[in-house]
């Protein structure tokens, strides 16, 4: 019959064992899920890890765009001014060029 010492240096092996196991295997199913993903074009949202915040953490609202220039870049008005709107004010337009109605 084994020795307490025995099977806890025992338990100790199989603990190192399982753990090796489990982490060859995790790399396995996170490339087949990555896989399902690229292939399926899912996103976070789609998978339910997107749509609620953290708990403690108040939910974004999304702001609307309030300026937009011909070539698609969009600002909302909120913090730093963008580079495209810089420059574009730099070189003589108004804002109000830029005001989204």
């Amino acid at each position: 019959m084994p020795t307490y010492q025995e099977i806890v240096q025992k338990i100790s092996e199989l603990q190192k064992q399982a753990e090796e196991i489990k982490a060859r295997e995790q790399a396995a199913v996170i490339d087949d899920i990555r896989k399902k993903i690229e292939e399926y074009g899912l996103t976070a949202d789609d998978l339910g890890f997107g749509g609620k915040p953290a708990p403690g953490k108040k939910a974004s609202r999304k702001v609307p765009v309030r300026y937009r220039d011909n070539a698609g870049n969009t600002w909302t008005g909120r913090g730093k001014r963008p580079g495209w709107l810089t420059q574009a004010l730099a070189a003589g337009k108004s804002i109000e060029d830029f005001l989204v109605r």
